[in-house]
């Protein structure tokens, strides 16, 4: 008899803990999708908040196209206007292109390469020293504009911060 008692116990005891177990996966689960449910609301009220401002939605996640995105943003702030005018200016469409190809932004390099164009007939008439100026501006204007964009957009003031976030993406 005693041995029969002991293992119907043990047998309510097993049952007691499966129904635990169970429970608490059960909780477990309802926790995990709420904190699911959760993370996906705060993303989109971000998104919200981000179109509402008229700003770019913020990149969630670490795909391989957000961090392939942030890093050409990181480039595109890496780029030292007072360099990429007198590269302009030095060297026609070579230092624009160069930096074109980095920052996979070609509209600098494609607006002073046609001005650039437009103002060849003045070149002959100054061998090339006044007329070069508007093309070389105007790429270099471009290229200000969006280096201060992205660099705003990434909470920093200088190229040199965005060098530093550059490598340390690395």
């Amino acid at each position: 008899m005693v041995d029969t008692a002991k293992a119907q116990q043990i047998e309510t005891l097993k049952a007691e803990v499966a129904e635990l177990k169970a429970a608490r996966t059960e909780e477990l689960l309802a926790q995990a999708e709420q904190r699911k449910q959760d993370e996906e609301l705060r993303s989109l009220e971000a998104q919200k908040a981000a179109f509402e401002a008229g700003t770019v939605a913020p990149v969630t996640g670490d795909n391989a196209h957000s961090l392939q995105r942030k890093m050409t943003d990181i480039e595109n702030a890496r780029v030292r206007t007072w360099a990429y005018a007198v590269g302009a200016y030095l060297t026609g469409p070579i230092m624009p292109a160069m930096v074109a190809s980095r920052t996979k932004n070609w509209t600098p390099f494609w607006a002073g390469l046609g001005l650039g164009v437009i103002c060849l007939p003045f070149a002959f008439v100054d061998i090339g020293l006044i007329s070069s100026i508007p093309a070389a501006a105007l790429g270099t204007a471009l290229q200000a504009q969006k280096s201060t964009k992205k660099r705003e957009e990434l909470g920093i003031v200088s190229p040199e911060e965005a060098d530093l976030l550059r490598f340390r993406q690395l």
